[in-house]
């Protein structure tokens, strides 16, 4: 027998151009499991800078949010996909 597990890991680094060089401000990495249920890791790097590009920051932390969920909706479709062949 073969049982096969999926899981996903998303990484994404947020960046700031100040003073022309681009600085690593924060860091999020999301698991999503073979269920579909993600866990998220968050670093903040730079504190001061996040505070400082806060509004676009939670744009980006949005676009991301956004992103996890699809791939939460697609493993919930795949697995749905697969009970009904198993039905057939």
């Amino acid at each position: 027998m073969l049982k096969v597990t999926k899981t996903r890991q998303t990484t994404a680094e947020f960046y700031v151009t100040e003073d022309k060089e681009e600085k690593l401000v924060k860091t999020t990495v999301i698991n999503t499991g073979n269920d579909a249920v993600s866990t998220v890791y968050e670093t903040l790097h730079e504190p001061e800078l996040y505070a400082k590009n806060r509004r676009d920051m939670r744009k980006h932390e949005q676009e991301l949010r956004e992103l996890r969920y699809k791939i939460e909706d697609e493993i919930l479709a795949e697995l749905e996909a697969e009970e009904t062949e198993q039905i057939d």
